[in-house]
C-alpha cells in the first residue's frame, strides 16, 4: 500500500475515534488521535469529557515508550496552551513523536497554528490538510462556535406542495421519502442537540437518533409545559443516552432563554426539528444560520402552514443557497446572509 493511502487509512481511524466521543466532550471539540509506528497502531483514543485527557494524551498513554519515533494522526491541531489540562504539544515533544499529520487547524485564537509552530520548532515533521474537507464538515459546529461565540442554529422543515406540515394539527404526517429522511438523519449525526416541542413529542413519538446513517445520538431537548413525560415516549425511555432534557419557558423571551441553555451546555450546533412553536421564534428573531426546507409531492389542504406565524421580512437574514433533489422531494437550502 502506498504511503499516501496508508496516511488516509490511519486518518480515517482517527476520525472513527472522534466519532465515538462526539457529544461527550463539550464544550471541547471531539478529537480523535492514532499513533502509528512501523505500520502498526500503538495507541489511539478520543478526547475525554471536559477537564480530562485530550485525544493525544489518551493515545500516548496507550503507546507508552512506543510513542518515540511514531507518527500521530489527529483530526484537529494539538493544543499548545494550558487550560484545564496541560498542553498536548509539550506531551508529544517529550514522548519523542517524530511526525504529526493533522486534518484541520484549530481556529481557537489560543491555538490557531501555534500548536503546529511549537511542534516544528522541536523538530517534529508536520503535515496538514489530510481529509481536510471531511474535517471541516465534522467540525462545522465547533468552527462556527469559536468564530461567532455562540452555537450554530440549524432548522429543518418538511412541507407539502401547498406549504403545510401536517394533515391536521397534532397528527403525524409523513411528507418526505426515504432519501430525504436519510439526509435529515445525517444532519442529526452532525449536531450536538436537537430541540422539538411537546406537541411533536406526543403526535410523532420520535427517537431523534441518526439510525439511518449511524453515529452517536445527539442530546434531545423537549420544550413543553406538560409534565406527562414518561417511558411511553421513546425520548424518555430509561435506556436513552444521553437522557432527554425537558425544558419549560414562558413565550416572552423564549429564544433568549433557549440560547442561554445552549451556551451553558456548551453546544456547538443545535438542530430545531419539530413544531412551528420551535422554529418560528428563531426565524422571527433572525437567529437561524442554516434552513433546510424539504418539499414532498403531496397536497394537504387542511393542515397547518409551516410559515403561518412568521413576520413579514423574516427571510431578510437568510440567503438562498441551492436546490437539491432527493428522489421525488426537493430540498431548498438557505444560509445566513
Amino acid at each position: 500500500m502506498k504511503s499516501a493511502d496508508l496516511d488516509c487509512r490511519f486518518m480515517e481511524l482517527a476520525f472513527a475515534e472522534a466519532e465515538k466521543v462526539k457529544g461527550r466532550t463539550l464544550p471541547n471539540p471531539p478529537v480523535g488521535a492514532v499513533l502509528v509506528k512501523n505500520g502498526r497502531v500503538v495507541g489511539k483514543g478520543g478526547t475525554r469529557p471536559a477537564g480530562q485527557a485530550h485525544a493525544e494524551i489518551v493515545a500516548l498513554e496507550q503507546a507508552r515508550k512506543s510513542a518515540a519515533g511514531a507518527t500521530l494522526y489527529v483530526t484537529l491541531e494539538p493544543c499548545c496552551h494550558h487550560g484545564k489540562t496541560p498542553p498536548c504539544t509539550r506531551a508529544l515533544i517529550e514522548a519523542g513523536v517524530k511526525r504529526v499529520v493533522a486534518a484541520c487547524s484549530d481556529p481557537n485564537p489560543k491555538v490557531s497554528g501555534r500548536g503546529f509552530s511549537e511542534l516544528r520548532r522541536a523538530g517534529i515533521e508536520i503535515e496538514t490538510g489530510l481529509l481536510k474537507e471531511r474535517g471541516e464538515k465534522f467540525y462545522e459546529g465547533f468552527f462556527f462556535y469559536i468564530k461567532q461565540g455562540r452555537p450554530k442554529i440549524v432548522i429543518k422543515i418538511a412541507q407539502s406542495l401547498d406549504g403545510r406540515i401536517n394533515a391536521q394539527s397534532g397528527v403525524e404526517t409523513k411528507i418526505t421519502g426515504l432519501e430525504s429522511q436519510r439526509f435529515a438523519h445525517l444532519l442529526r449525526s452532525r449536531v450536538d442537540a436537537i430541540l422539538i416541542g411537546g406537541e411533536t413529542l406526543r403526535s410523532d413519538n420520535p427517537d431523534l437518533t441518526p439510525r439511518l446513517v449511524g453515529g452517536v445520538a445527539p442530546q434531545a431537548l423537549v420544550l413543553t409545559r406538560k409534565n406527562r413525560l414518561d417511558s411511553r415516549f421513546q425520548l424518555f425511555a430509561k435506556s436513552r443516552q444521553p437522557p432527554t432534557l425537558a425544558l419549560s419557558f414562558p413565550e416572552k423571551g423564549l429564544v433568549l432563554s433557549l440560547m442561554r441553555v445552549f451556551e451553558e451546555k456548551g453546544y456547538h450546533m443545535v438542530l430545531l426539528e419539530g413544531g412551528r412553536g420551535i422554529w418560528t421564534p428563531f426565524l422571527n428573531a433572525g437567529l437561524c444560520d442554516a434552513l433546510y426546507l424539504f418539499t414532498g409531492p403531496k397536497l394537504l389542504p387542511k393542515g397547518e402552514r409551516w410559515d403561518g406565524n412568521l413576520r413579514p421580512g423574516w427571510v431578510k437574514s437568510l440567503k438562498f443557497h441551492r436546490f437539491t433533489p432527493f428522489g421525488p422531494d426537493v430540498l431548498a437550502e438557505f444560509r445566513r446572509a
